[in-house]
């Protein structure tokens, strides 16, 4: 006799969509990470934007040039706040998508164990099954001879 989980379909779609959750939450880090490198880009062009005014405004420039230095860093702040909004978004995502995943996760774990104790309970019944035929053989041949008369 072989074993037979009854909510076999069940598990199966559990673990599919714990590894569909856990897809979303690879893509949801991987978004944010990518965010997170134009952030610091942004953030390297900020300085080296402002050091280059500053060094402008040290040696002395003309008002062209220092327009068009102010307005290229207006213009990366406004930027590094946007890409900062996004990656706090981005963040939350992970969170609440590492949420789901463990949820589903959960969800999954508790039908394996289910599935894990039934079947040691079925192991444990077919080998006491199998240890009740042998010992029922032991005592029938021990209570009988060869020519069929009895011992006891």
């Amino acid at each position: 006799m072989s074993f037979e989980f009854s909510l076999q379909g069940l598990l199966r779609l559990r673990e599919s969509l714990e590894k569909e959750e856990e897809q979303k939450l690879a893509a949801a880090i991987g978004e944010l990470k990518r965010l997170q490198t134009k952030l610091e880009k942004v953030r390297e062009q900020l300085a080296s934007t402002s050091e280059r005014l500053s060094n402008l405004l040290a040696r002395g420039t003309t008002g062209a040039d220092l327009n068009l230095l102010c307005f290229e860093k207006v213009l990366l702040e406004r930027r590094e706040k946007a890409l900062a909004e996004s990656v706090s978004s981005a963040l939350k995502g992970v969170q609440d998508q590492q949420a789901r995943f463990l949820e589903a996760k959960k969800k999954r774990k508790i039908l394996g164990d289910l599935r894990e104790k039934q079947l040691a309970l079925f192991l444990l019944t077919e080998r006491r099954k199998d240890q009740q035929v042998i010992d029922d053989t032991f005592l029938l041949r021990r209570t009988s001879d060869p020519t069929g008369k009895s011992l006891a």
